[in-house]
C-alpha cells in the first residue's frame, strides 16, 4: 500500500511540474513574440521594445472599429451650435459592413464612440447608403477624430 501511495503522489507530483513548466514556456513565448530585444542577447533587459496595441479605436459605429485605413475622406466644419460636424467617406469595405449593419439594425440603436468614450446613441431608422455619413461631436472630439483618422492629411 505504501509503494503504490508514493508512486501516486509521484505522478501527480510530475504532472504539477510538466504543467507548471508547459505554462512558463508559452509565457515566455508569448512574451518573445511582443518583444523585440536590443540589448544584445535574450532577454530584453534595459532595452525592450514591445509591440503593444493600441487599446480604443478612434472611432466605433457600434460594433464597427475605423481606422485610418478605413477613411478615404472627410472634413470638418461648424454648426449653428458650434458643435463639429464630421463628415467622413469610408472605404469600400467599412461602408459594405457599416451598410450591412445598420439595415440589419433598424428600430435599435448604434452606440458613437470616440477614443472609446460613448458621444452619442442614436436610433437606426433607416439604413446608411452610401460611403458618406456626418457625425455632430464637440469640437475638442472632433479635432481628437480628425487626428487620429489622418484627416488633417487628406
Amino acid at each position: 500500500m505504501p509503494s503504490k501511495r508514493i508512486a501516486v503522489i509521484g505522478t501527480v507530483l510530475v504532472a504539477v511540474g510538466a504543467v507548471f513548466w508547459a505554462g512558463s514556456e508559452i509565457q515566455k513565448a508569448t512574451y518573445l513574440d511582443r518583444c523585440f530585444d536590443l540589448g544584445g542577447g535574450r532577454n530584453p533587459g534595459d532595452h525592450p521594445i514591445c509591440v503593444v496595441e493600441r487599446a480604443t479605436p478612434p472611432l466605433q459605429l457600434g460594433p464597427i472599429v475605423i481606422t485610418a485605413q478605413e477613411v478615404v475622406g472627410g472634413e470638418m466644419r461648424a454648426d449653428l451650435d458650434d458643435r463639429a460636424l464630421v463628415e467622413l467617406r469610408l472605404a469600400p469595405g467599412a461602408a459594405a459592413a457599416l451598410t450591412a449593419f445598420t439595415k440589419a439594425s433598424v428600430g435599435g440603436t448604434l452606440d458613437i464612440r470616440v477614443n472609446g468614450r460613448l458621444v452619442r446613441s442614436v436610433n437606426i431608422a433607416e439604413g446608411i447608403k452610401g460611403d458618406r455619413f456626418v457625425i455632430a461631436v464637440d469640437m475638442d472630439e472632433a479635432e481628437s477624430l480628425a487626428q487620429d483618422l489622418g484627416l488633417n492629411d487628406l
